[in-house]
Protein backbone atom coordinates (compact mmCIF):
# COMPACT_ATOMS: atom_id res chain seq x y z
CA UNK A 1 0.00 0.00 0.00
CA UNK A 2 2.78 2.42 0.86
CA UNK A 3 4.62 1.89 -2.49
CA UNK A 4 1.30 2.49 -4.55
CA UNK A 5 0.91 6.11 -2.22
CA UNK A 6 4.34 6.70 -3.35
CA UNK A 7 4.03 5.93 -6.83
CA UNK A 8 0.43 8.01 -7.58
CA UNK A 9 1.91 11.02 -5.58
CA UNK A 10 4.60 10.96 -7.45
CA UNK A 11 4.52 14.21 -9.74
CA UNK A 12 5.11 14.05 -13.77
CA UNK A 13 8.57 14.90 -14.56
CA UNK A 14 8.50 18.70 -17.06
CA UNK A 15 12.41 18.89 -16.74
CA UNK A 16 13.45 18.87 -20.64
CA UNK A 17 15.91 16.58 -20.89
CA UNK A 18 19.63 16.48 -23.42
CA UNK A 19 19.18 14.90 -26.59
CA UNK A 20 21.30 12.19 -27.31
CA UNK A 21 22.99 12.82 -30.32
CA UNK A 22 25.21 9.35 -31.58
CA UNK A 23 28.24 9.33 -33.03
CA UNK A 24 27.55 8.27 -36.78
CA UNK A 25 31.42 6.82 -37.25
CA UNK A 26 30.85 4.49 -34.40
CA UNK A 27 27.39 3.50 -35.72
CA UNK A 28 28.49 3.14 -38.86
CA UNK A 29 31.54 0.58 -38.04
CA UNK A 30 29.05 -1.23 -35.95
CA UNK A 31 26.79 -1.92 -38.56
CA UNK A 32 28.91 -2.39 -40.95
CA UNK A 33 30.62 -4.69 -38.60
CA UNK A 34 33.87 -3.47 -38.44
CA UNK A 35 33.72 -4.06 -34.74
CA UNK A 36 30.69 -5.24 -31.92
CA UNK A 37 29.01 -3.29 -30.56
CA UNK A 38 30.55 -3.89 -27.13
CA UNK A 39 33.60 -2.92 -28.80
CA UNK A 40 33.07 0.48 -28.98
CA UNK A 41 36.15 2.46 -28.80
CA UNK A 42 34.95 4.47 -25.86
CA UNK A 43 35.36 1.25 -23.80
CA UNK A 44 38.95 0.81 -22.12
CA UNK A 45 38.68 -3.47 -22.14
CA UNK A 46 40.98 -4.71 -19.48
CA UNK A 47 40.43 -8.20 -18.25
CA UNK A 48 41.07 -9.09 -14.47
CA UNK A 49 44.96 -7.59 -14.03
CA UNK A 50 47.62 -9.93 -12.11
CA UNK A 51 51.21 -9.05 -12.04
CA UNK A 52 53.90 -10.14 -15.38
CA UNK A 53 55.33 -13.51 -14.72
CA UNK A 54 58.91 -12.11 -14.46
CA UNK A 55 57.71 -9.70 -11.46
CA UNK A 56 56.10 -12.57 -9.58
CA UNK A 57 59.34 -15.01 -9.20
CA UNK A 58 61.11 -12.09 -8.26
CA UNK A 59 58.74 -11.53 -5.39
CA UNK A 60 58.98 -15.16 -5.29
CA UNK A 61 62.38 -15.15 -4.09
CA UNK A 62 62.45 -12.22 -2.16
CA UNK A 63 59.71 -13.41 0.23
CA UNK A 64 60.87 -17.03 0.22
CA UNK A 65 62.65 -16.64 3.55
CA UNK A 66 59.90 -14.25 5.33
CA UNK A 67 56.87 -16.30 7.08
CA UNK A 68 53.80 -15.82 4.86
CA UNK A 69 51.52 -15.67 7.55
CA UNK A 70 53.21 -13.08 9.11
CA UNK A 71 53.74 -10.78 5.91
CA UNK A 72 50.00 -11.20 5.22
CA UNK A 73 48.60 -10.12 8.50
CA UNK A 74 50.95 -7.27 8.62
CA UNK A 75 50.66 -6.05 5.34
CA UNK A 76 46.65 -6.34 5.45
CA UNK A 77 47.41 -3.95 8.51
CA UNK A 78 49.18 -1.40 6.72
CA UNK A 79 47.00 -1.58 3.54
CA UNK A 80 43.95 -0.77 5.44
CA UNK A 81 45.86 2.21 6.70
CA UNK A 82 47.30 3.56 3.73
CA UNK A 83 43.60 3.00 1.82
CA UNK A 84 42.02 5.34 4.51
CA UNK A 85 44.56 7.83 4.75
CA UNK A 86 43.92 11.03 4.79
CA UNK A 87 46.41 14.18 4.55
CA UNK A 88 46.98 16.09 7.63
CA UNK A 89 45.33 19.28 8.66
CA UNK A 90 46.95 22.34 7.86
CA UNK A 91 48.43 24.81 10.68
CA UNK A 92 45.48 27.29 10.52
CA UNK A 93 42.84 25.05 10.07
CA UNK A 94 44.48 23.23 13.06
CA UNK A 95 44.86 26.91 15.33
CA UNK A 96 41.10 27.20 14.74
CA UNK A 97 39.60 24.43 15.89
CA UNK A 98 41.68 24.51 19.03
CA UNK A 99 40.37 28.12 19.34
CA UNK A 100 36.60 26.72 19.06
CA UNK A 101 37.16 23.52 21.52
CA UNK A 102 38.72 26.05 23.85
CA UNK A 103 35.73 28.42 23.71
CA UNK A 104 33.26 25.68 24.27
CA UNK A 105 34.64 23.96 26.77
CA UNK A 106 35.44 27.46 28.70
CA UNK A 107 31.74 27.99 28.60
CA UNK A 108 30.98 24.58 30.06
CA UNK A 109 33.26 24.74 33.28
CA UNK A 110 32.48 28.66 33.56
CA UNK A 111 30.32 27.56 36.84
CA UNK A 112 32.99 24.76 38.06
CA UNK A 113 34.68 25.83 41.62
CA UNK A 114 38.48 25.55 40.96
CA UNK A 115 40.81 27.21 43.62
CA UNK A 116 43.06 28.97 41.10
CA UNK A 117 42.78 30.49 37.96
CA UNK A 118 45.83 28.69 36.50
CA UNK A 119 44.53 25.20 37.18
CA UNK A 120 41.27 26.43 35.79
CA UNK A 121 43.04 26.60 32.47
CA UNK A 122 45.32 24.09 32.42
CA UNK A 123 41.91 21.63 32.96
CA UNK A 124 40.37 23.31 30.05
CA UNK A 125 43.58 22.51 28.12
CA UNK A 126 43.74 19.17 29.09
CA UNK A 127 40.32 18.66 27.86
CA UNK A 128 41.26 20.34 24.83
CA UNK A 129 43.76 17.72 23.88
CA UNK A 130 41.55 14.90 24.29
CA UNK A 131 39.07 16.21 21.98
CA UNK A 132 41.62 16.91 19.74
CA UNK A 133 42.71 13.52 19.62
CA UNK A 134 39.19 12.50 18.68
CA UNK A 135 38.40 14.88 15.94
CA UNK A 136 41.29 15.28 14.27
CA UNK A 137 43.38 12.55 12.21
CA UNK A 138 47.16 11.74 13.33
CA UNK A 139 48.72 12.04 10.38
CA UNK A 140 52.77 11.22 10.61
CA UNK A 141 55.24 10.39 8.17
CA UNK A 142 55.84 6.48 7.14
CA UNK A 143 59.22 5.81 7.56
CA UNK A 144 59.52 2.84 4.74
CA UNK A 145 62.80 0.96 5.98
CA UNK A 146 63.67 -2.67 4.89
CA UNK A 147 60.42 -4.10 6.71
CA UNK A 148 57.93 -2.10 5.68
CA UNK A 149 59.15 -1.71 2.12
CA UNK A 150 58.29 -5.43 1.94
CA UNK A 151 54.90 -5.33 3.49
CA UNK A 152 54.08 -2.36 0.58
CA UNK A 153 54.59 -4.66 -1.88
CA UNK A 154 52.82 -6.69 -0.59
CA UNK A 155 50.07 -4.63 0.03
CA UNK A 156 49.77 -2.43 -2.73
CA UNK A 157 51.85 -3.51 -5.69
CA UNK A 158 49.12 -5.90 -7.53
CA UNK A 159 46.96 -3.15 -6.89
CA UNK A 160 48.92 -0.21 -7.86
CA UNK A 161 49.93 -2.06 -11.52
CA UNK A 162 46.43 -2.71 -12.17
CA UNK A 163 45.57 0.62 -11.53
CA UNK A 164 48.21 2.10 -13.82
CA UNK A 165 47.83 -0.75 -16.32
CA UNK A 166 43.88 0.61 -17.17
CA UNK A 167 44.85 4.53 -17.19
CA UNK A 168 48.29 3.16 -19.85
CA UNK A 169 46.11 1.35 -21.72
CA UNK A 170 42.95 4.63 -22.34
CA UNK A 171 46.22 6.38 -23.47
CA UNK A 172 47.46 4.03 -25.91
CA UNK A 173 43.72 3.24 -27.37
CA UNK A 174 43.03 7.08 -27.84
CA UNK A 175 46.42 8.01 -28.72
CA UNK A 176 48.26 5.69 -30.29
CA UNK A 177 51.08 7.84 -32.02
CA UNK A 178 52.19 8.84 -28.23
CA UNK A 179 55.79 6.96 -27.86
CA UNK A 180 57.19 7.80 -24.99
CA UNK A 181 61.17 7.73 -24.92
CA UNK A 182 61.68 8.87 -20.94
CA UNK A 183 59.43 8.07 -18.02
CA UNK A 184 59.55 10.14 -14.28
CA UNK A 185 58.10 8.47 -11.43
CA UNK A 186 57.43 10.66 -8.78
CA UNK A 187 56.74 8.16 -5.22
CA UNK A 188 58.07 5.50 -7.06
CA UNK A 189 57.72 2.59 -4.72
CA UNK A 190 58.59 -0.61 -5.49
CA UNK A 191 58.11 0.20 -9.26
CA UNK A 192 55.00 -0.60 -10.40
CA UNK A 193 55.04 2.72 -12.56
CA UNK A 194 58.06 1.15 -14.91
CA UNK A 195 56.44 -2.71 -14.76
CA UNK A 196 53.18 -1.08 -16.06
CA UNK A 197 54.79 1.36 -18.59
CA UNK A 198 56.99 -1.46 -19.58
CA UNK A 199 54.23 -3.58 -20.89
CA UNK A 200 52.90 -0.86 -23.25
CA UNK A 201 55.74 0.99 -24.46
CA UNK A 202 58.54 -1.59 -24.01
CA UNK A 203 60.26 -0.84 -27.29
CA UNK A 204 60.08 3.09 -26.93
CA UNK A 205 61.10 3.96 -23.67
CA UNK A 206 65.01 4.11 -22.66
CA UNK A 207 64.96 5.91 -19.27
CA UNK A 208 63.17 5.45 -16.61
CA UNK A 209 64.18 8.17 -13.94
CA UNK A 210 62.40 7.04 -10.63
CA UNK A 211 62.28 9.14 -7.33
CA UNK A 212 61.57 7.64 -3.89
CA UNK A 213 62.56 9.09 -0.56
CA UNK A 214 63.23 5.92 1.21
CA UNK A 215 66.39 4.21 0.03
CA UNK A 216 65.47 0.64 1.32
CA UNK A 217 62.42 0.70 -1.14
CA UNK A 218 64.63 1.67 -4.42
CA UNK A 219 67.13 -1.25 -3.26
CA UNK A 220 64.00 -3.36 -3.18
CA UNK A 221 62.73 -1.95 -6.59
CA UNK A 222 65.83 -2.38 -7.97
CA UNK A 223 66.28 -5.81 -6.66
CA UNK A 224 63.02 -7.12 -7.91
CA UNK A 225 64.00 -5.42 -11.61
CA UNK A 226 67.55 -8.04 -11.08
CA UNK A 227 65.00 -11.21 -10.74
CA UNK A 228 65.60 -11.30 -6.90
CA UNK A 229 68.27 -11.44 -4.68
CA UNK A 230 71.71 -12.82 -6.25
CA UNK A 231 71.06 -11.79 -9.70
CA UNK A 232 72.52 -8.59 -11.29
CA UNK A 233 70.65 -8.90 -14.82
CA UNK A 234 68.15 -5.98 -14.93
CA UNK A 235 65.05 -6.85 -16.86
CA UNK A 236 64.27 -3.71 -17.87
CA UNK A 237 67.04 -1.17 -19.50
CA UNK A 238 67.18 2.21 -18.70
CA UNK A 239 65.86 2.19 -15.09
CA UNK A 240 67.33 5.00 -12.66
CA UNK A 241 66.84 5.70 -9.08
CA UNK A 242 67.01 8.97 -6.82
CA UNK A 243 65.93 10.08 -3.63
CA UNK A 244 65.40 13.91 -4.36
CA UNK A 245 64.04 15.37 -7.52
CA UNK A 246 66.20 16.26 -10.20
CA UNK A 247 67.53 20.01 -10.09
CA UNK A 248 67.92 20.23 -13.73
CA UNK A 249 64.64 21.28 -15.98
CA UNK A 250 65.00 17.84 -17.85
CA UNK A 251 61.49 16.89 -19.03
CA UNK A 252 60.11 13.92 -19.56
CA UNK A 253 57.56 12.56 -22.18
CA UNK A 254 55.55 10.50 -19.65
CA UNK A 255 55.01 12.33 -15.62
CA UNK A 256 53.50 9.81 -12.93
CA UNK A 257 52.73 10.81 -9.29
CA UNK A 258 51.01 7.52 -7.62
CA UNK A 259 49.79 6.99 -4.55
CA UNK A 260 52.32 9.68 -2.99
CA UNK A 261 50.73 13.20 -2.72
CA UNK A 262 48.76 12.08 0.57
CA UNK A 263 52.38 11.19 1.85
CA UNK A 264 53.25 14.98 1.97
CA UNK A 265 53.20 17.13 5.15
CA UNK A 266 51.01 19.98 3.93
CA UNK A 267 48.97 21.94 0.42
CA UNK A 268 51.71 24.11 -0.20
CA UNK A 269 53.86 20.95 -0.50
CA UNK A 270 51.48 19.01 -2.37
CA UNK A 271 50.81 22.04 -4.79
CA UNK A 272 54.82 23.47 -4.96
CA UNK A 273 55.74 19.28 -6.16
CA UNK A 274 52.50 19.07 -8.49
CA UNK A 275 54.38 22.67 -10.19
CA UNK A 276 57.01 20.84 -10.43
CA UNK A 277 56.37 17.75 -12.34
CA UNK A 278 53.68 20.07 -14.31
CA UNK A 279 57.11 22.03 -15.64
CA UNK A 280 58.83 18.36 -16.06
CA UNK A 281 56.26 17.39 -18.36
CA UNK A 282 56.42 16.88 -22.22
CA UNK A 283 53.27 15.16 -22.97
CA UNK A 284 51.62 13.25 -20.43
CA UNK A 285 51.24 14.19 -16.60
CA UNK A 286 49.17 11.32 -14.42
CA UNK A 287 47.94 11.90 -10.72
CA UNK A 288 46.63 8.89 -9.23
CA UNK A 289 45.69 8.83 -5.55
CA UNK A 290 42.81 6.20 -3.22
CA UNK A 291 39.27 6.29 -4.33
CA UNK A 292 38.47 7.89 -1.11
CA UNK A 293 36.96 11.49 -0.42
CA UNK A 294 40.22 12.12 0.90
CA UNK A 295 41.92 11.08 -2.20
CA UNK A 296 39.12 12.37 -4.59
CA UNK A 297 39.94 15.83 -3.03
CA UNK A 298 43.47 15.96 -3.54
CA UNK A 299 43.28 15.04 -7.24
CA UNK A 300 40.69 17.56 -7.20
CA UNK A 301 43.29 20.39 -6.04
CA UNK A 302 45.72 19.27 -7.98
CA UNK A 303 43.17 19.56 -10.90
CA UNK A 304 42.17 22.80 -9.92
CA UNK A 305 45.89 24.29 -9.47
CA UNK A 306 46.93 23.01 -13.07
CA UNK A 307 43.89 24.34 -15.20
CA UNK A 308 43.77 27.95 -13.07
CA UNK A 309 47.94 27.89 -13.73
CA UNK A 310 47.40 27.12 -17.22
CA UNK A 311 46.24 30.38 -18.65
CA UNK A 312 48.19 30.01 -21.87
CA UNK A 313 46.20 26.82 -22.95
CA UNK A 314 49.77 24.61 -22.55
CA UNK A 315 47.10 21.77 -22.28
CA UNK A 316 43.95 20.11 -21.23
CA UNK A 317 42.40 17.26 -19.73
CA UNK A 318 42.66 13.91 -21.37
CA UNK A 319 40.71 11.72 -18.62
CA UNK A 320 38.16 11.21 -17.27
CA UNK A 321 36.58 14.56 -17.79
CA UNK A 322 35.30 15.45 -20.44
CA UNK A 323 36.05 19.15 -20.00
CA UNK A 324 37.97 21.97 -18.13
CA UNK A 325 35.51 22.88 -16.09
CA UNK A 326 34.96 23.18 -12.13
CA UNK A 327 34.34 19.17 -11.10
CA UNK A 328 30.65 18.77 -11.07
CA UNK A 329 30.94 15.56 -8.35
CA UNK A 330 32.99 17.92 -6.38
CA UNK A 331 30.22 20.86 -6.76
CA UNK A 332 27.46 18.55 -5.23
CA UNK A 333 29.19 18.48 -1.83
CA UNK A 334 27.51 15.24 -1.50
CA UNK A 335 30.39 13.11 -0.04
CA UNK A 336 30.80 11.19 -2.84
CA UNK A 337 34.07 10.77 -4.81
CA UNK A 338 34.27 10.75 -8.26
CA UNK A 339 35.94 7.35 -8.65
CA UNK A 340 36.26 4.16 -10.71
CA UNK A 341 37.21 0.14 -9.98
CA UNK A 342 39.56 -2.59 -11.26
CA UNK A 343 39.84 -6.14 -10.69
CA UNK A 344 42.91 -7.84 -10.22
CA UNK A 345 44.56 -10.95 -8.33
CA UNK A 346 46.93 -10.31 -5.59
CA UNK A 347 50.53 -11.31 -5.56
CA UNK A 348 49.59 -15.67 -5.37
CA UNK A 349 51.90 -16.59 -2.46
CA UNK A 350 49.67 -18.40 -0.61
CA UNK A 351 46.88 -20.30 -1.67
CA UNK A 352 44.36 -17.64 -1.97
CA UNK A 353 44.15 -16.64 -5.70
CA UNK A 354 40.82 -14.81 -5.10
CA UNK A 355 40.06 -11.68 -7.68
CA UNK A 356 39.88 -8.44 -5.76
CA UNK A 357 38.61 -4.77 -6.27
CA UNK A 358 40.11 -1.50 -5.76
CA UNK A 359 38.46 1.86 -6.39
CA UNK A 360 40.96 4.61 -7.04
CA UNK A 361 40.56 8.42 -8.63
CA UNK A 362 42.95 9.88 -11.03
CA UNK A 363 43.58 12.57 -13.44
CA UNK A 364 45.67 12.67 -16.84
CA UNK A 365 46.80 16.01 -18.19
CA UNK A 366 47.86 16.32 -22.03
CA UNK A 367 49.87 19.22 -23.03
CA UNK A 368 48.65 19.71 -26.31
CA UNK A 369 46.70 22.18 -27.82
CA UNK A 370 44.81 19.44 -30.00
CA UNK A 371 42.03 17.35 -28.85
CA UNK A 372 40.92 13.90 -30.41
CA UNK A 373 37.89 13.88 -31.85
CA UNK A 374 35.57 11.99 -28.74
CA UNK A 375 37.05 14.14 -25.94
CA UNK A 376 33.53 15.50 -25.44
CA UNK A 377 32.30 11.76 -25.54
CA UNK A 378 30.57 11.83 -21.70
CA UNK A 379 32.26 9.50 -19.16
CA UNK A 380 30.26 6.79 -17.84
CA UNK A 381 30.89 7.67 -13.53
CA UNK A 382 28.99 4.84 -12.19
CA UNK A 383 28.02 1.76 -12.68
CA UNK A 384 25.76 1.04 -15.65
CA UNK A 385 21.94 -0.32 -14.36
CA UNK A 386 21.12 -2.74 -17.07
CA UNK A 387 17.00 -3.50 -16.75
CA UNK A 388 14.80 -5.26 -18.63
CA UNK A 389 14.35 -3.52 -22.08
CA UNK A 390 16.31 -0.60 -21.23
CA UNK A 391 19.74 0.68 -19.38
CA UNK A 392 20.91 4.03 -17.31
CA UNK A 393 24.06 5.41 -17.89
CA UNK A 394 25.23 8.19 -15.22
CA UNK A 395 27.07 9.93 -16.95
CA UNK A 396 29.98 13.67 -16.51
CA UNK A 397 29.24 15.41 -20.06
CA UNK A 398 31.39 17.75 -22.04
CA UNK A 399 29.28 21.11 -20.60
CA UNK A 400 30.52 20.12 -16.69
CA UNK A 401 27.16 18.23 -15.67
CA UNK A 402 26.39 15.01 -14.16
CA UNK A 403 23.51 13.79 -16.32
CA UNK A 404 21.92 10.46 -16.28
CA UNK A 405 20.71 9.11 -19.81
CA UNK A 406 18.28 6.11 -20.23
CA UNK A 407 18.55 4.22 -23.60
CA UNK A 408 15.71 1.76 -25.01
CA UNK A 409 16.21 0.24 -28.82
CA UNK A 410 13.18 2.10 -29.74
CA UNK A 411 14.26 5.36 -28.99
CA UNK A 412 17.72 4.98 -30.14
CA UNK A 413 17.88 2.58 -31.65
CA UNK A 414 19.29 -0.53 -31.24
CA UNK A 415 22.87 0.11 -32.40
CA UNK A 416 23.38 2.96 -29.68
CA UNK A 417 21.47 0.53 -27.17
CA UNK A 418 23.45 -2.15 -26.99
CA UNK A 419 26.68 0.16 -27.22
CA UNK A 420 25.21 1.68 -24.46
CA UNK A 421 24.92 -1.63 -22.37
CA UNK A 422 27.97 -2.43 -22.84
CA UNK A 423 29.02 0.53 -22.06
CA UNK A 424 30.77 0.19 -18.18
CA UNK A 425 31.83 1.89 -15.08
CA UNK A 426 34.99 3.86 -16.27
CA UNK A 427 33.90 3.93 -20.02
CA UNK A 428 32.50 6.93 -22.39
CA UNK A 429 29.59 6.96 -24.27
CA UNK A 430 30.08 7.73 -28.04
CA UNK A 431 27.40 9.83 -28.05
CA UNK A 432 27.16 14.38 -27.21
CA UNK A 433 24.08 15.01 -25.31
CA UNK A 434 22.81 18.51 -26.69
CA UNK A 435 21.39 20.55 -23.73
CA UNK A 436 19.78 23.28 -26.46
CA UNK A 437 17.85 20.87 -28.40
CA UNK A 438 14.84 19.43 -26.40
CA UNK A 439 14.53 15.31 -27.59
CA UNK A 440 11.07 14.41 -27.73
CA UNK A 441 12.25 10.65 -27.22
CA UNK A 442 12.44 11.49 -23.62
CA UNK A 443 9.27 12.68 -23.04
CA UNK A 444 6.44 10.99 -22.49
CA UNK A 445 3.73 12.16 -24.54
CA UNK A 446 1.24 9.76 -23.03
CA UNK A 447 0.29 12.10 -20.12
CA UNK A 448 -2.99 11.50 -20.49
CA UNK A 449 -2.81 8.08 -18.73
CA UNK A 450 -1.74 9.56 -15.64
CA UNK A 451 1.66 7.44 -15.98
CA UNK A 452 4.89 7.87 -17.56
CA UNK A 453 6.93 5.78 -19.52
CA UNK A 454 8.68 2.67 -17.90
CA UNK A 455 12.12 4.15 -19.95
CA UNK A 456 11.72 7.30 -18.49
CA UNK A 457 11.79 6.04 -14.48
CA UNK A 458 14.76 5.53 -12.47
CA UNK A 459 15.55 2.12 -11.16
CA UNK A 460 14.02 2.39 -8.05
CA UNK A 461 10.73 3.61 -8.89
CA UNK A 462 10.85 0.77 -11.81
CA UNK A 463 11.09 -1.65 -8.83
CA UNK A 464 8.03 0.29 -7.42
CA UNK A 465 5.51 0.16 -10.51
CA UNK A 466 6.44 -3.57 -10.83
CA UNK A 467 5.10 -4.60 -6.85
CA UNK A 468 1.98 -1.96 -7.40
CA UNK A 469 0.81 -3.81 -10.49
CA UNK A 470 1.92 -7.19 -9.29
CA UNK A 471 -0.80 -6.13 -6.23
CA UNK A 472 -3.47 -5.11 -8.24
Amino acid sequence: MLRRIRLFNRKLSTNVKPKVIADENVISNVENQSYKARHHPGIVKLKTVSLPDNIVKAITKITADYPIKALVTNSDLLGRHLRYRVPPMESDQLNDLKHKLYKQELWKEKDSKIQSEEKFHQKIKDKVKILLKEKVYNWSPINYDQQQSLLYLFARSSMEYAVLAKIFLEISNRDPDFKPRTLFDFGSGVGSVTWAANTYWKKHLFEYYNVDISSDMNDLALTILRGGPGYSNQNIKGVFYRQFLPATNVMFDLVVSAYSLLELPSFNTRMDTILRLWNKTNKYLIIVENGSNAGFKVINEARDFILKMNQSNQGHIFSPCPHDLVCPRFLADDNTPCNFEINYFHIPLTNKFEMQKERYSYIVFKKSVDKDSTQNWPRVVRETLVRSKHCICRTCTADGKLSEVIFTASKHGKTMYHCARSTKWGDRLPIILDENAQNSNNLDTKTNSGKRDLCSLTAEENLDKKSSENNT
